[in-house]
């Protein structure tokens, strides 16, 4: 805002609140969250007790990352406006990031009195309380939002979330189906053969085709390769598009006509389904997961293993891996430094073997020359090199990720080390997985208890050796 002086020059005034507001509006719809804060910043300046600037300041900074800013900014617009419920929830967000998840909680169960009609305030409430382990109660909070706007399809996504945790099969596999209509999958375009492709719903489809679309990461494609025979009984020809790095792996089952690596033009169907809706059609409950292993080695591969590890010397092969995808943004809470493996699993009677890939592996550069762990990265080009690798030890010893679903549906052992908030899939309290039996989860007693869980594995491992009777 500007105006002419005596002089007939021009003299920039400063902004009101509400132009501030406004601007800074413009600005985070831009994505140009630190000039917005900047401009709210030099209102604030100005307006040092406004709520609804600080507020905004506040959103600013959750959108960097900054979160404890962020709690800064909505603590002094409480203060303000102690009857402002989009300050109370965002308050709870914030204490939610910083793990404070009681106070979480409390502050967006103030916002939902002030306003218990508004769906977001019962969905912050319900995230909350996800993180926090409740997730009975989040699956209610979820629902309540639900029932005020059914078409509120993130509250929908989370309170499958919630029900998978319980095992709840029947209940949660719906909700989950929400993620191909909520964006988060993104759309496809499938042609049909006569007309549009029908989305598959189980139904036998002999004479037809069907075709399997890949999502998600690779953990995830590994996890639901138990469903591909029972796909490709119910019918004609199966086509399954799927990341390149598993075609060897997946080609080795022999119930794909067509494996179609993932981003290649795509084929006329009949009949079309993501390959993570396939549990939700042949399992209604945890009595119906089909836990047998179910991948297998290909020859030529066994072949290469063997000669890569060489005759066995007596010591237990132990593989490990401690980061998963560092693309994922949670990857950080599951992730756990290489020196922890080192120092809990260097034994006596083990060879260490590093079954990482991507840039974690340099943590191998920090320990000293022949030292205890022998990297076989270089020896693994797919998941079938992986595969064979995995065959051939005695025991897979990682933080989550995709090498926990191979290595469990290969029928090896593995031991799973997790933190506080698991993925859904390995449930809530279980040191066993249903749909790895020969899966052992190590979970910490509190948040952040990664000492307790290295100490029971590396424990575990020591017996495992019987360097104790010696």
């Amino acid at each position: 805002m500007s105006a002419v002086g005596s002089a007939g020059g021009t003299i920039t005034l400063p902004l009101s609140s509400a132009e501030a507001l406004r601007r800074a509006t413009a600005l985070h719809d831009q994505g140009e969250y630190a000039e917005a804060e900047l401009l709210l910043s030099g209102a604030l300046a100005r307006d040092p007790g406004h709520a609804d600037l600080l507020n905004a300041r506040g959103v600013m900074f959750a959108q960097m990352e900054r979160h404890l800013d962020a709690l800064w900014c909505y603590r002094d617009a409480v203060a303000a406006n102690p009857r402002g419920s989009g300050i109370w929830t965002n308050l709870g967000n914030a204490l939610t990031k910083l793990k404070y998840l009681e106070s979480a909680v409390s502050a967006h169960r103030r916002a939902i009195e002030l306003a218990p009609r508004d769906v977001l305030l019962h969905h912050n409430l319900g995230a909350s309380l996800a993180e926090a382990g409740n997730h009975g109660e989040a699956a209610l909070a979820f629902s309540r939002a639900l029932e005020l706007d059914p078409n509120f399809h993130k509250a929908r996504w989370d309170r499958g979330r919630s029900y998978l945790y319980f095992g709840n099969y029947r209940q949660a596999w719906p909700d989950y189906e929400v993620r191909l209509v909520s964006g988060q999958v993104p759309a496809r375009d499938i042609a049909g053969v006569n007309g549009p492709s029908t989305k598959w719903d189980g139904r036998p489809y002999g004479g037809q085709r069907l075709l399997l679309l890949c999502e998600q990461g690779f953990g995830d494609t590994l996890w639901v390769a138990r469903y591909l025979s029972r796909a490709k009984a119910l019918g004609g020809e199966l086509v399954i598009e799927c990341q390149r790095e598993l075609i060897p792996l997946l080609a080795e089952l022999g119930v794909a006509d067509r494996l179609i690596p993932r981003g290649e033009p795509l084929p006329e169907t009949d009949f079309h389904a993501h390959l993570c809706s396939l549990p939700g059609l042949f399992t209604p409950d945890m009595a119906s997961i089909p836990a047998r292993p179910y991948l297998r080695v290909p020859a030529e591969r066994r072949a290469k293993a063997t000669q890569v590890l060489g005759p066995r010397d007596g010591r237990l092969r132990v593989g490990v891996v401690w980061s998963g995808n560092t693309s994922f943004k949670r990857n950080h809470e599951r992730a756990q430094p290489l020196m922890r493996f080192f120092q809990a699993f260097a034994l006596p009677g083990v060879q260490l073997y590093s079954l990482q890939k991507g840039s974690p592996e340099k943590a191998l550069e920090e320990l000293p020359r022949g030292g205890p762990i022998i990297d076989l990265a270089p020896h693994l080009g797919d998941f079938a090199d992986t595969a064979a690798i995995v065959e051939q030890l005695d025991l897979v010893i990682m933080t989550d990720s995709a090498v926990a679903h191979l290595t469990g549906a290969l029928g090896k052992e593995v031991w799973v080390l997790l933190g506080d908030v698991a993925h859904w899939l390995w449930l809530l309290d279980r040191g066993d997985c249903p749909w790895y039996p020969t899966m052992r989860l190590f979970r910490p007693r509190a948040e952040g208890d990664w000492d307790h869980v290295f100490d029971r594995a590396s424990n575990e491992l020591t017996l495992r050796t019987r360097i104790l009777e010696m």
